[in-house]
Protein backbone atom coordinates (compact mmCIF):
# COMPACT_ATOMS: atom_id res chain seq x y z
CA UNK A 1 0.00 0.00 0.00
CA UNK A 2 1.33 3.33 -1.06
CA UNK A 3 1.75 6.50 1.16
CA UNK A 4 -1.17 8.08 -0.36
CA UNK A 5 -3.51 5.34 0.18
CA UNK A 6 -2.68 5.20 3.38
CA UNK A 7 -3.43 9.29 3.53
CA UNK A 8 -6.23 8.96 2.34
CA UNK A 9 -7.70 6.41 4.57
CA UNK A 10 -6.57 8.01 7.78
CA UNK A 11 -8.48 11.34 6.72
CA UNK A 12 -11.44 9.08 5.68
CA UNK A 13 -11.58 7.33 8.78
CA UNK A 14 -11.29 10.92 10.75
CA UNK A 15 -13.85 12.64 7.83
CA UNK A 16 -16.58 9.76 9.07
CA UNK A 17 -16.02 9.91 12.56
CA UNK A 18 -16.58 13.57 12.77
CA UNK A 19 -19.45 13.39 11.00
CA UNK A 20 -21.02 10.78 12.19
CA UNK A 21 -20.86 12.08 15.66
CA UNK A 22 -21.98 15.05 14.78
CA UNK A 23 -25.34 12.84 13.20
CA UNK A 24 -25.66 11.01 16.39
CA UNK A 25 -25.40 14.47 18.66
CA UNK A 26 -27.57 16.69 16.50
CA UNK A 27 -29.98 14.24 15.37
CA UNK A 28 -30.74 13.33 19.07
CA UNK A 29 -31.45 16.82 19.99
CA UNK A 30 -33.50 16.72 16.17
CA UNK A 31 -35.36 13.93 17.66
CA UNK A 32 -35.84 15.04 21.27
CA UNK A 33 -37.60 18.63 20.31
CA UNK A 34 -40.10 20.12 22.86
CA UNK A 35 -43.54 18.61 21.74
CA UNK A 36 -42.45 15.04 21.88
CA UNK A 37 -43.89 12.93 24.52
CA UNK A 38 -41.49 11.51 27.08
CA UNK A 39 -41.24 8.35 26.18
CA UNK A 40 -40.59 9.12 22.64
CA UNK A 41 -38.31 11.52 24.16
CA UNK A 42 -36.15 8.92 25.89
CA UNK A 43 -35.52 6.96 22.60
CA UNK A 44 -34.64 9.15 20.48
CA UNK A 45 -30.91 9.01 21.40
CA UNK A 46 -30.87 5.33 20.71
CA UNK A 47 -32.50 5.95 17.34
CA UNK A 48 -30.16 8.72 16.33
CA UNK A 49 -27.11 6.20 17.53
CA UNK A 50 -28.75 3.36 15.20
CA UNK A 51 -29.11 5.70 12.32
CA UNK A 52 -25.39 6.74 13.37
CA UNK A 53 -23.99 3.70 13.44
CA UNK A 54 -25.64 2.86 9.90
CA UNK A 55 -24.00 6.04 8.68
CA UNK A 56 -20.15 4.81 9.71
CA UNK A 57 -20.62 1.48 8.40
CA UNK A 58 -22.09 2.05 5.39
CA UNK A 59 -19.54 5.37 4.58
CA UNK A 60 -16.17 2.93 5.78
CA UNK A 61 -17.34 0.89 3.72
CA UNK A 62 -17.41 2.86 0.80
CA UNK A 63 -14.08 4.49 2.19
CA UNK A 64 -12.54 0.96 1.77
CA UNK A 65 -13.91 0.54 -1.93
CA UNK A 66 -12.48 3.46 -2.78
CA UNK A 67 -9.41 3.04 -1.64
CA UNK A 68 -9.24 -0.39 -3.34
CA UNK A 69 -9.99 1.03 -7.01
CA UNK A 70 -6.88 1.59 -8.82
CA UNK A 71 -6.38 5.42 -10.21
CA UNK A 72 -4.11 6.71 -12.82
CA UNK A 73 -2.19 10.05 -12.39
CA UNK A 74 0.37 10.79 -9.92
CA UNK A 75 -0.20 10.53 -6.24
CA UNK A 76 -1.41 13.80 -5.70
CA UNK A 77 -4.38 14.08 -7.91
CA UNK A 78 -5.49 10.28 -7.13
CA UNK A 79 -5.92 11.51 -3.52
CA UNK A 80 -8.30 14.39 -4.44
CA UNK A 81 -9.94 12.12 -6.81
CA UNK A 82 -10.46 9.72 -3.90
CA UNK A 83 -11.32 12.88 -1.47
CA UNK A 84 -13.75 13.89 -3.48
CA UNK A 85 -15.91 11.00 -4.61
CA UNK A 86 -15.33 9.83 -0.86
CA UNK A 87 -16.94 13.59 -0.04
CA UNK A 88 -19.98 13.13 -2.39
CA UNK A 89 -20.83 9.38 -0.75
CA UNK A 90 -20.22 10.94 2.75
CA UNK A 91 -22.74 13.47 2.04
CA UNK A 92 -25.11 11.38 0.05
CA UNK A 93 -25.12 8.57 3.00
CA UNK A 94 -25.84 11.94 5.08
CA UNK A 95 -29.06 13.20 3.35
CA UNK A 96 -29.97 9.54 3.46
CA UNK A 97 -29.49 9.21 7.56
CA UNK A 98 -31.09 12.75 7.63
CA UNK A 99 -34.55 11.33 5.56
CA UNK A 100 -34.61 8.93 8.36
CA UNK A 101 -34.20 10.62 11.20
CA UNK A 102 -36.98 13.11 9.65
CA UNK A 103 -39.29 10.42 8.71
CA UNK A 104 -39.04 9.17 12.44
CA UNK A 105 -39.84 12.65 13.69
CA UNK A 106 -42.79 13.11 11.71
CA UNK A 107 -44.34 10.13 12.96
CA UNK A 108 -43.94 10.91 16.30
CA UNK A 109 -45.38 14.39 15.43
CA UNK A 110 -48.71 12.35 14.11
CA UNK A 111 -48.85 9.80 17.25
CA UNK A 112 -48.60 12.90 19.97
CA UNK A 113 -51.06 14.39 17.36
CA UNK A 114 -53.56 11.30 17.58
CA UNK A 115 -52.93 11.14 21.10
CA UNK A 116 -54.11 15.05 21.81
CA UNK A 117 -57.13 14.05 19.92
CA UNK A 118 -57.75 10.82 21.91
CA UNK A 119 -57.30 12.65 24.87
CA UNK A 120 -59.33 15.42 24.16
CA UNK A 121 -62.58 12.87 22.83
CA UNK A 122 -61.89 11.03 26.38
CA UNK A 123 -62.59 14.81 28.33
CA UNK A 124 -65.26 15.07 26.36
CA UNK A 125 -67.19 11.96 27.77
CA UNK A 126 -69.39 12.12 30.58
CA UNK A 127 -67.78 10.58 34.20
CA UNK A 128 -70.54 8.03 33.73
CA UNK A 129 -69.51 6.97 30.65
CA UNK A 130 -71.49 8.59 28.23
CA UNK A 131 -70.58 10.87 25.31
CA UNK A 132 -71.58 14.92 26.07
CA UNK A 133 -73.39 16.06 23.26
CA UNK A 134 -75.18 18.83 21.88
CA UNK A 135 -78.01 16.42 19.53
CA UNK A 136 -81.73 16.63 22.02
CA UNK A 137 -82.32 13.31 20.85
CA UNK A 138 -78.78 11.58 21.30
CA UNK A 139 -79.59 10.50 24.84
CA UNK A 140 -83.31 8.83 24.18
CA UNK A 141 -83.51 5.52 23.69
CA UNK A 142 -85.56 4.68 20.70
CA UNK A 143 -89.56 3.75 21.97
CA UNK A 144 -90.75 0.33 20.73
CA UNK A 145 -93.50 0.40 18.29
CA UNK A 146 -97.18 0.10 20.18
CA UNK A 147 -98.54 -3.25 18.76
CA UNK A 148 -102.06 -2.82 17.09
CA UNK A 149 -104.89 -3.61 18.91
CA UNK A 150 -107.53 -6.54 17.73
CA UNK A 151 -109.41 -4.61 14.58
CA UNK A 152 -107.19 -1.63 14.05
CA UNK A 153 -105.21 -1.97 10.65
CA UNK A 154 -101.25 -2.51 10.96
CA UNK A 155 -98.79 0.07 9.75
CA UNK A 156 -96.83 -0.28 6.36
CA UNK A 157 -93.52 -0.54 6.80
CA UNK A 158 -92.05 2.34 5.02
CA UNK A 159 -89.67 1.27 2.38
Amino acid sequence: MDTGTVYYLVAGVIAIVIVGRLLAFSGKRYLAGANVAPRERESAGSVAMLVSMLFHLVTLGLLALLAAIPFGGDQNQVFLVRIGLLLIMVAVAYAVALRMLTRRKQEEVVSGFDAQVRELRHEREHPNGYAVTNDPSAGMAPQPQAEPTLGEPRPRPRA
